[in-house]
This record gives structure tokens, sequence and C-alpha cells, in this order.
């Protein structure tokens, strides 16, 4: 890698770590630490949410997938406006009542301990699971650059951002979040214009790509085994969505540090359309990709997995400068993605485990404490994630495996007031049995998975409420009460 290129990567990197490392001082309570007093632009925490979902496992994985197959993985996007409508308008309004840190303890006030916990742990596991695979995926282009071994890439990228994170709390994540959108998408738009100028301009790739199916969007099957059509993406993508967004403390996490429930919708709905637009350029990028390898032979693609096509395009045929910006870009869609989600496991081990079960009176220097804690935890689990396939499909499959349930959950206790503490528990726990079992006996495509997770713990959890004693309640937190 040429000097220049290194130096914008490192001009960059300690851009973001100053940015981060500033908000440092002043941080006297947990309410500052988790959320920022509730003080931020509902535009930076929209901001922040894109580049989350954005993050280096989309910016790596999307081409990928697009590579090897072709568009249809985006229908899973139709289910938008159903889930903007649950979240927006079903969920956040009890949230900013409760005034919580983490959305679990919302199970807490409307159900009990238990089902909190629960809620809480089923999160926290799948999320440490995903920081996990966030760290590794843009470690796989750091390899290509340097030459060192993976395992010094995985270990230096988990260390760098748990130490910005662990000092600068929400306020570093979202700020830092806010500038690395935008190198991110300046490092796209560069790649989409120079994949076009080197393989006979727009209108080639386009028709290129097009007659080789790669640009095939729509599935109108009615098959429950396709994985990926238009009715599994209007239905079951609403339970993708809600999975990723409704009952996710990472994404929940930065709309509630604004300062009404209406500034967060805002958030929360550019966040999701935006995030859309630039998940299609992402696999028009992979599409880009296969015509241009497609077009020069001669570039061999032999043993290259597909997640690291992307990466050996940046490193071999981008000229100096836009190879640097382009690194800058993927360190920037790490760095997003990763500090979200391990600011938000540090608010659900401290409010939802340590601070509420009496283990450990929680401040803000125990919280950086637990930050690094799982921040290196993280890292080291990430040394192993090479060997479970396409890192998009792996992570979004995970986040609706087991969200889905916890949907089922959160819909339960806002829309039943026959709902009790042992219906909802035992609902969440026949729901996630469930969809593994479903997953185990059955080829049904796994966007279906969350919706039936969900609806087996609402149907079974409100059918168990009628043979357990109900709970005391707090009427404000069910919508009919």
């Amino acid at each position: 890698m040429q000097l220049l290129d290194t130096a914008i990567v490192a001009v960059y990197l300690a851009g973001v770590f100053a940015l981060g490392s500033f908000f440092f001082r002043g941080q006297r309570s947990l309410a500052d630490y988790f959320l920022g007093q509730q003080q931020m632009p509902w535009w930076a925490a929209a901001f922040s949410g894109i580049a989350t979902i954005l993050g280096a496992i989309s910016f790596l994985g999307a081409p990928g997938q697009a590579f090897k197959s072709d568009l249809r993985f985006l229908q899973y996007r139709l289910g938008t406006p159903i889930a903007i409508f649950l979240i927006g308008w079903v969920m956040l309004p009890y949230f900013y009542r409760l005034q919580v840190f983490s959305i679990y303890e919302y199970l807490e006030h409307r159900f009990d301990l238990r089902t909190r916990l629960w809620g809480g742990g089923q999160f926290f596991l799948l999320k440490f699971f995903y920081l996990s695979i966030g760290l590794y995926a843009p470690s796989l282009l750091f390899v290509e650059m340097t030459g060192l071994p993976l395992w010094t890439i995985v270990i230096g990228t988990g260390c760098f951002i748990t130490l910005y994170t662990t000092l600068g709390g929400i306020k570093a994540v979202i700020w830092t979040d806010t500038l690395q959108l935008f190198v991110l998408l300046a490092g796209l738009g560069a790649t989409g214009y120079l994949i076009a100028e080197s393989s006979g301009g727009l209108g080639n790739v386009l028709a290129v790509a097009e007659s080789a199916g790669k640009l095939r969007l729509w599935d109108t099957s009615f098959d429950w085994e396709s994985e990926y059509t238009i009715l599994n993406g209007i239905i079951g993508g609403a339970f993708v969505l809600l999975s990723q967004y409704g009952v996710n403390q990472a994404e929940l996490q930065k709309m509630m540090t604004t300062a009404t429930v209406g500034r967060a919708r805002l958030a929360l709905i550019c966040t999701m359309l935006i995030a859309t637009a630039v998940g299609a350029v992402y696999f028009l990028t992979g599409a880009g990709l296969w015509v241009f390898y497609n077009t020069h032979a001669e570039k061999s693609l032999a043993g290259v997995p597909t997640d690291r096509i992307f990466a050996k395009f940046i490193l071999e045929e981008l000229p100096v400068g836009f190879r640097g910006l382009l690194l800058a870009a993927v360190a920037s869609a790490a760095m997003s993605a990763a500090s979200s989600v391990l600011n938000s496991l540090s608010t659900v081990a401290s409010s939802d485990f340590l601070g509420r079960l009496g283990v450990r009176e929680m401040n803000v220097s125990r919280a950086r404490v637990l930050t690094a804690s799982i921040g290196i935890a993280a890292t080291l689990l990430a040394l192993g994630v090479d060997r479970f396939g396409n890192i998009l499909v792996l992570s979004t499959k995970l986040q609706n495996f087991f969200g889905g349930s916890l949907a089922g959950a959160f819909l339960l206790g806002m829309t039943s007031t026959r709902a009790t503490g042992a219906g909802a528990f035992w609902g969440m726990i026949l729901g996630t049995a469930s969809v593994i079992g479903l997953a185990q006996i059955s080829n049904i495509s796994w966007l279906w998975h969350g919706l039936f997770a969900a609806l087996v713990a609402y149907v079974g959890g409100y059918a168990i409420s009628f043979f357990t004693s109900p709970n005391e309640r707090n009427s404000s937190l069910v919508s009919n009460a």
C-alpha cells in the first residue's frame, strides 16, 4: 500500500479517536454515558442508526452476496412500513414514558423480573456474537492490505474500537458514527464510479448485469422454501426489521437519546428509509463487481471467498488516494456498527443485570470497565468467525432467529391486558424453542423464522396467561387498558 493511502487511513483513525475521546470529560451520570441526557439532535441519532446498520458486515457482505447471487435479498425491506408503525407508534411511546436506559426494563414494569432478565439475556448473547462478526468483517480487508496475520488485525481493531467507545459513551458513538457515515458514502460513491469507468460505462455494466440475471429483484412465488420472495419480504421482512430495530437496544438506544417521541420517530423513519436505499447501492456494487471480473477474465478470483472480493478490488484495482479513501470507509463502517453494539451491550449488562440484581452499584467508572471487558471478550471470539459462511446472511439470520420471540413478548405486553408475567416468560421460551425446531425439521425460508417465533411467543404467552395468576401491572403500559 502506498504512503498516501496509509496517511489517509492514519489521519482518519486519529480523527475518530480524538472525536470519541473528546466526550470523556463531563460524564457524571449513567444517563449521560448511556443516553446523552436525551439532548442529541434527531438527525445525528438517525445518521448514527444508518451507519450502524450499514456497518462493515453489510459493506463487505452485501456486495459478496450480490456477486454470487442477485438482488432478491433486498425484498425483506418491503416490510419497512409495517415495522415503522409497530416500532414508532406502538413501542417507542412506552419506552419514553418509563424513561428507561434499557428497553428490557419495560418487561419488568409490565411483567416481572425474570421476563426482563430472559429478554435482556437473549439480546446480550445475540449481539455479543454479532459484535464478534462485526469485528471480524473489516479485518479481512486489512489482512490483505498489510499482510499481517488475521489474529493480529482482529485484536488491533477490537482494542481500538473498545478504547474510544469506553471513553466517550453514547455521545462518542453517535458523533463518530455521523462522521463515519459520510466517509462511508464517499467511499461507496468513488467505488461505483471506478467500477463503471473500468467496465465500459454505467450503461454497459447494467446491461451485462441484467443479461446475466444479476439485477433480478422480485420473486413472486408462494413457495415457503424459496429463500427470498415478495411474500416473505413483506410479512417475514417486517419481523426481521422488528428484530433489527424494535427489540434491538443498539438501535433504539440511539432514538432514545432525543428529547421527545416525535423526534425519535423522525430518526427512526430516516434511518430505515435511507438504510434501505444505501443497502440497494451495496448490492448494485456487488453486481458491478461481477461485471468487472467477468469483463477482465485475466484477473483471477480462484480461491477468493465472496466476502473478500470487494476487499480484493479495493486493494488491487483502485488508484492511490482512492484506495486510502475506501480503506477509511471500511474502517468507518466497522467502527460505527461495533461501537454502537458495544455500548448497548454495556447498557444492558449494567442496567438489566449487574445494577438490577445488586451485584454492583453502577456508576460511570464501573460502566467503562464493563464496556472494556465486553469489548475484549468479543474481540477474542471474533478470531473464530471465519468458519460460519457469508457474514451478511449469518448476521441477519442470527438477528431474526432470536429476535422474533422478543418481539412477540413486547407486543403481547403492549396489546393485551390479560397477559401475565408467566405467560410472557414461557411464551418467549416457546417461541425460541419452536423456531429452533422449525429450522431443524424443515427447509422453510429463514425470513419466516422471526414471524413464526413471534407468533408462538404471542399466542403461547396469551394462552398460558389464562392458566396463571395475573401480576400487578402498570395500566399505562398496555395500549387498550
